[in-house]
């Protein structure tokens, strides 16, 4: 079994970058607005090494996709391949804020690599807003893909991995539910380090 097509392949890059983004914010969200311990991200060996490992697959797979993404764009604005869609709902809902969305995770990515301090103390917000133009980003992009499968617009062959059009919800669903449970199997793991630590600590 093969990948059917280009853009299957680049929807499947999305979804992976979507899951690692799941997980992501759950490890940030458990330290950051949970406990309330915003450097437990660096204290908890489990919670640093599983945000900072799926936080630069995410990274790596949002500029694999954005590439794809940047050389569609341009090759549909001046040699109509792909066709220039510019009036059809799904391109107009996907690609244009596509451009803020570019902007959230580079700061995000520039932050996190030079700058960590100040996106710990002072902008925090960031890595939910990078979770969002995350889900933002895999729903439109994974509707727009099926929406070009269906026989009345055939643009794309059928889906060779990913699931058939008629349970394309569940998906569009199954990066975050996988996220999910890869992220509570982490947090359950981390909070008995807590634990342990501080049992250590009474001793």
């Amino acid at each position: 079994m093969v990948i059917s097509s280009t853009a299957e392949y680049n929807t499947i890059v999305t979804m992976l970058g979507a899951l690692c983004a799941t997980v992501q914010i759950m490890t940030g969200f458990f330290a950051f607005y949970y406990k309330k311990k915003k450097f437990m991200l660096k204290s908890n060996e489990i919670l640093f090494r599983s945000h900072r490992a799926f936080g630069s697959f995410a990274t790596v797979f949002y500029f694999l996709g954005l590439f794809a993404g940047l050389t569609g764009f341009i090759g549909a604005i001046t040699v109509n391949s792909p066709p220039f869609e510019f009036w059809d709902l799904s391109f107009i809902v996907h690609t244009w804020p596509s451009f803020a969305v570019i902007v959230v995770l580079v700061a995000k990515t520039y932050l996190s690599y030079f700058k960590k301090q100040t996106l710990y103390k002072r902008a925090g917000w960031l890595g939910v807003a990078t979770f969002i133009a995350w889900a933002f980003t895999w729903i439109t992009a994974g509707i727009s893909y099926y929406l070009r499968t269906i026989p009345t617009n055939p643009q794309h062959p059928p889906p060779s991995f990913l699931l058939p059009f008629p349970i394309f919800p569940l998906q569009i669903a199954l990066p975050f539910i996988i996220g999910a449970i890869i992220g509570t199997l982490i947090l359950w793991r981390a909070n008995i380090n807590e634990i342990e630590k501080l049992a250590k600590k009474s001793e």
